[in-house]
């Protein structure tokens, strides 16, 4: 039996921004403190992988994501996304944070069809550098800053990055405090008339 499609509008945020710029943390700032249901692109693409008999690696990852562009086309994940957000089984969902948009299509599309507001997340490179350092550290992080500066100027090109840069409806320049990022989170919220949680 087919699902019925949701006669309102939920309302849908995006998140964009540069390697280990604190996507995820903006997006659980919005989920503790708003409400929003967190959705992330990659988790599409981690599942594919498991459903393989691979193991989600970042490189098996951008492997993947480019052959199931090649074969389904380059909005494949966020046609994924908007599926799931407009099923009516997810009626919960009225307010939706989308992590990890990257590419102009998937950006257009999710503005198209879900009205996305997109938040662009970064960061001093060296900041950044040594948060990804940090978060990988158990698993033997051997990277120099500059090989991390190389594979994310490959990563953008191959993407067109910048161009999705462009797109943002606001800016978050992570480079402080977990407290500073939130108070940005905040001026966004007052200017979407978001309503904190009580």
């Amino acid at each position: 039996m087919e699902k019925k499609k949701l006669t309102f509008k939920p309302r849908v945020l995006g998140i964009a921004g540069t390697i280990a710029s604190g996507k995820d943390a903006v997006a659980d700032y919005l989920s503790k403190a708003y409400g929003f249901k967190k959705i992330t692109l990659s988790d599409y693409l981690r599942a594919e992988a498991i459903k393989r008999g691979h193991k989600p690696s970042r490189d098996y990852l951008r492997r993947l994501q480019a052959l199931l562009r090649e074969k389904y086309g380059d909005d494949y994940l966020i046609n994924k996304v908007i599926e799931t957000i407009l099923k009516k089984d997810h009626i919960r969902m009225l307010n939706v944070v989308i992590v990890g948009l990257r590419t102009v299509i998937e950006t257009k599309k999710a503005k198209e069809k879900l009205r996305v507001k997109l938040i662009f997340v970064d960061a001093d490179p060296f900041i950044r550098y040594m948060r990804q350092k940090k978060r990988q550290r158990k698993s033997g992080f051997a990277k120099t800053y500059e090989q991390f500066l190389h594979e994310e100027a490959l990563e953008n090109a191959r993407f067109d990055f910048h161009k999705t840069r462009k797109m943002a409806d606001f800016r978050i320049n992570n480079d402080g405090s977990l407290k500073e990022m939130q108070e940005q989170v905040d001026r966004i919220a007052r200017k979407l008339k978001l309503k904190k949680k009580r």
